[in-house]
């Protein structure tokens, strides 16, 4: 049996559980139930043709019916993708134009649609696969028993559906032995056996982080309670988020830095809390900034949170999700480096006097990966220290993307055998069904980083990095020092770069600030100033926008590219 299959079962022996949280107080479903739930659902899927390599979709709000049908989806042997919700920038025609067309790229889908999003079913049918009614397939009572699938590791397990932060989204073909690879290093990585207990997880199950860290992870424990809230009920109170943590006793949680500065400003005006039932609160999913961090653990040490228990760490779909931990019970560190010379691509310790950048050293690979820093065209490796292409290789990188129509499997062949930089030009290409490695097996991240002491320090995206007078000027930093600018709305900032009118191949630099102010004017100034100052660059264009503006993924990434194609001059 595969680990995945082995593990529900596993977990189904035990007294543990799933807790589905919600305002109404939620309910408390055991493993047990849920897996015969499950393998009574998965009899009525391989009836209806699911078997191994068949693809299941679920387009539904986190609830007891989407978990069942995506455990009873392994049961029956298919892969399983979870659909992300429309971020808020995303008008609903067009969400679900581009749904159906993503649903349609994985090949011959059964799409199971549940609460909230029954009424777009009409939609979504009449493109490749069957769209049904997600209580429907749950409740029913199947005239066939269910069968064990005969599996093997590199039956795909998860479509993982990229969030397209820089680039058009992409599917990730995540096998059972990625899967497996990277839940037992993570479980190697964390000490699991030391501090499982209870993880909550408000996290999107469309989300990477949300389906293996918040519900796959103690699910394959088997000793360890999942608590799931709803991103919608988050989004609508995101105080519940460190309110159920101390009212739950949770062990664990998961969160991009942008929830964490969030809960540092609430955590100062609201009620006492008691967080130290915390042993490890990751951060990942979003570059992180040392100031959210800082601010986030002065807060929350008022409640009681141990500062060793913050976790930073870095990941991506195609490693499963997983890349680098940080040590558990060490807390957060800095890279303190000289701001020009990182610009000009050496990572050297700041001196005294000079302007520099506070970087999170990110942790060592978990068990079972390697990662390497290269220079991003040649593909030579590069010395501790030194700026270039993180690469990662090992057990959980994913194979290949999922090719996107039956006559690109000939592209997907050709692509396979070409060197490097082809590989990576094709993965810009939506058409194209390329592998996500390299020849030699090392998937190019397209992120910027370098390692000392053995630590991952990442500092951006080599996609988003602005080149002014030869230098590399990185959006994020551009971003934290808008952020100063009275009105500017913290974590509704998007820095980007564009081609000057009148300067071709001459780079500009964008922000794009979201605000409440009633004088954009004085906005625009307050921010050329404050990055000015910061970086010692002003830049060339300043938009002020409503809020809601700034383009985001359903995760709530910034997407830069878009931004770029919404707001640039």
């Amino acid at each position: 049996m595969v680990y995945l299959l082995d593990r529900m079962r596993r977990a189904s022996t035990g007294p543990n559980a799933v807790t589905l949280l919600a305002p109404d107080g939620g309910e408390r479903v055991g493993w047990a139930e849920l897996y015969d739930d499950a393998r009574r659902t998965a009899a009525g899927l391989q009836a209806r043709g699911v078997g191994p390599g068949r693809p299941v979709v679920i387009l539904a709000a986190t609830s007891r019916a989407t978990l069942t049908a995506a455990m009873a989806a392994w049961l029956a042997g298919g892969s399983l993708t979870l659909a992300p919700t429309p971020a808020r920038t995303v008008g609903l025609a067009r969400y679900l134009a581009d749904t159906r067309s993503r649903f349609d790229s994985l090949g011959d889908p059964l799409v199971l649609v549940g609460a909230p999003w029954e009424d777009a079913m009409p939609a979504l049918t009449g493109g490749a696969g069957r769209v049904l009614a997600l209580a429907d397939v749950v409740g029913e009572r199947p005239t066939s028993a269910w069968r064990p699938p005969a599996l093997t590791a590199d039956d795909p397990a998860i479509l993982q559906l990229t969030s397209g932060t820089t680039a058009s989204p992409r599917t990730v073909r995540i096998s059972h032995g990625n899967l497996a690879a990277n839940v037992e290093g993570i479980r190697v990585a964390t000490s699991h056996e030391a501090v499982h207990g209870r993880m909550l997880s408000w996290l999107p199950l469309s989300h990477d982080m949300g389906l293996i860290g918040g519900f796959i992870l103690p699910m394959a424990c088997g000793r360890c309670d999942a608590l799931l809230s709803s991103p919608a009920d988050y989004l609508a109170r995101p105080a519940s988020w460190m309110q159920q943590i101390a009212h739950h006793r949770a062990t664990n949680t998961v969160g991009p830095g942008s929830a964490y500065a969030v809960a540092a400003r609430l955590l100062r005006t609201g009620p006492r809390l008691d967080l130290s039932c915390l042993t490890y609160a990751l951060c990942g999913g979003e570059p992180i900034d040392p100031e959210v961090v800082d601010d986030f653990l002065a807060a929350a040490g008022a409640h009681g949170f141990r500062p060793g228990a913050f976790m930073p760490a870095y990941g991506l779909a195609e490693a499963t999700v997983a890349v680098t931990f940080s040590a558990v019970g060490r807390g957060p560190r800095y890279d303190t480096v000289d701001a020009d010379a990182l610009a000009a691509g050496t990572a050297r310790p700041a001196g005294h006097g000079v302007r520099s950048r506070r970087l999170a050293r990110l942790g060592e690979p978990i068990p079972g990966l390697a990662l390497r820093i290269v220079e991003p065209d040649s593909g030579a490796a590069l010395p501790a220290r030194a700026v270039g292409e993180v690469q990662v290789r090992g057990t959980s990188v994913a194979a290949s993307y999922q090719h996107q129509t039956a006559q690109h499997q000939t592209a997907q062949n050709d692509a396979a055998q070409n060197d490097a930089a082809q590989s990576h030009a094709g993965r810009d290409d939506p058409g194209s069904a390329v592998r996500p490695v390299t020849r030699d097996g090392w998937l190019e991240t397209g992120d910027l980083g370098y390692t000392v002491d053995g630590e991952l320090v990442v500092c951006g995206r080599r996609k988003d990095v602005i080149i002014l007078g030869g230098r590399n000027i990185y959006p994020e930093e551009v971003e934290r020092a808008a952020a100063r600018a009275e009105g500017a709305r913290v974590g509704n900032i998007v820095a980007f770069h564009y081609e000057r009118p009148g300067h071709p191949g001459g780079e500009g630099l964008a922000v794009a600030v979201e605000t409440r102010t009633a004088d954009p004017a004085a906005l625009r100034r307050a921010v050329a100033d404050e990055v000015r100052s910061a970086l010692g660059v002003a830049p060339h264009t300043v938009v002020v926008l409503a809020p809601g503006s700034v383009p985001k993924t359903p995760s709530g990434k910034l997407q830069r590219a878009e931004a770029r194609r919404r707001f640039a001059p």
